[in-house]
């Protein structure tokens, strides 16, 4: 397979992976935020230390995860899905804390 197949092929799986990108990256930004705010089990915090590990870590994983995200999907030529990741990764965090300060 040459270089030129394998690029044609990974240009034609760009618009399903986008779709599967961003319905991960959902479900990651919602445990992530469930992990901030402690309702996650295992992640309940008790002292303010806790907390603030727990928010800590939460934030390392996101920011990992949005930056090697961003990186393979620019280096594998996927704009679409790259689109897909930057979007869900930044709205789905402000939609969760709107939808928290309204209830």
């Amino acid at each position: 397979m040459s270089a030129i197949q394998l690029r044609r092929r990974v240009r034609r799986a760009d618009k399903p992976v986008a779709v599967i990108v961003g319905v991960g990256n959902m479900l990651l930004c919602g445990v992530l935020f469930m992990m901030m705010i402690g309702g996650l089990p295992g992640f309940e915090a008790t002292t303010r230390e806790q907390e603030t590990s727990a928010r800590i870590l939460a934030g390392q994983i996101f920011g990992g995860w949005l930056a090697g995200g961003l990186l393979l999907l620019f280096m594998l030529g996927m704009t679409r899905a790259s689109f897909s990741h930057l979007a869900t990764m930044l709205f789905t965090p402000i939609a969760l804390i709107l939808i928290l300060m309204l209830l």
